[in-house]
């Protein structure tokens, strides 16, 4: 087995040369297969066998062929994940969680940001394919296009959604946006609250649709209809759109918006002479343990990213070893949402 280029002592001098399983089976005094087996972590190897060729391989500083072990084995021990952008909170927690996983399985995760760009990432994706990887983790940006759908499908590799939901073409993960908007609708009409905007998610996806649901579905229960502009999407939501929504004749008095938008809320409103909460109330849509914190600490839906990255691993690993009963019974899994309380939200002012 071919590896890093070492020095080596020849009667004509100094030479380069590799490694092999074979150096390694001859300093711990044992067959070439029981060598190749230790790498395989075969069960069978006793522990001191196990422990000689640890030992020979740390002397001669060997490192193995990762690249051609897995080519003989049919399989990289890899996973390739997409996500919009790793430097969300909710991102870098979903990975995080699917890293603890994976690794523990002996997989590596290989992973990139589509910045919700359709095209950069069917190029991920084909990257990924042509490196061999195992399976796919992925946050894609349009789980509505059927087209799209149908090469996802032909992709020829294990495939879990994150965040997504494509009719149970493929096993997903989500978080419970729907309830999650619901909650936190219904406690600002608790408060007194009528004026109400909601940045949503993106059109054409899950968390995009059920936030939407879930703000709709609170106003039918007061037997009411939000105002069409209190309802605006990620996609188009910049300081110019933020400024805009919170200086308008009826502005709104609360704002329900997801964390990645959150900064600039506060900031916008702060900008205008607006104060959290006695002019504006806020909630974030996601947790980090900065809102906790913050003054005055933000009221929030919280998930559970992390979790959702484990379930994510753990159902792409299933898949992988072709365990297709697990497969079918947990094929969509729903994570709930929790209301948090803290300090970003009052009454609205009276009107004098």
């Amino acid at each position: 087995m071919a590896v890093t280029p070492v020095k080596s002592k020849t009667d004509s001098g100094e030479r380069e040369r590799s490694l092999t399983v074979k150096d390694v089976a001859r300093v711990a005094g044992v067959a070439v297969g029981t060598v190749s087996r230790v790498l395989n972590e075969n069960a069978t190897v006793k522990a001191e066998v196990r422990e000689r060729v640890l030992a020979a391989m740390r002397d001669l500083n060997y490192e193995p062929n990762v690249l051609a072990r897995s080519m003989r084995a049919g399989t990289t021990r890899a996973v390739g994940c997409i996500v919009s952008d790793v430097m969300q909170i909710t991102a870098a927690q979903m990975l995080n969680g699917a890293e603890e996983e994976l690794q523990k399985a002996g997989y590596a995760m290989f992973v990139a940001s589509s910045h919700y760009d359709l095209e950069r990432e069917r190029k991920i994706i084909g990257s990924f394919r042509q490196r061999k990887i195992d399976g796919l983790m992925l946050v894609i940006s349009n789980d509505e296009d059927t087209a799209y759908l149908d090469e996802l499908a032909g992709a020829g590799v294990p495939l879990v959604l994150w965040e997504r939901e494509a009719d149970d073409r493929f096993s997903s993960v989500l978080s419970d946006h729907r309830s999650g908007c619901v909650q936190a609708t219904d406690y600002l009409f608790g408060l007194g609250h009528t004026r109400i905007a909601l940045v949503a998610g993106r059109e054409h996806t899950w968390v995009g649709r059920e936030m939407a649901r879930g703000y709709a579905d609170a106003f039918k229960r007061r037997k009411a209809k939000p105002a069409p502009e209190m309802v605006v999407r990620t996609v188009r939501f910049d300081t110019s759109a933020c400024s805009h929504l919170l200086t308008q004749k009826n502005r709104p008095t609360a704002i329900i918006a997801p964390i990645n938008d959150l900064a600039m809320v506060m900031t916008v409103a702060r900008g205008i002479g607006l104060r959290v909460p006695q002019d504006l109330s806020v909630i974030s849509i996601g947790d980090s343990s900065l809102l906790g914190i913050s003054n005055p600490g933000v009221t929030v839906v919280r998930f559970d990213p992390s979790a959702v990255g484990r379930t994510g691993a753990r159902l792409l690993l299933e898949e992988l070893n072709n365990d297709t009963d697990v497969i079918q019974d947990r094929r969509k899994i729903l994570f709930p949402a929790e209301l948090v309380l803290r300090e970003s939200c009052a009454p609205p002012k009276s009107k004098k």
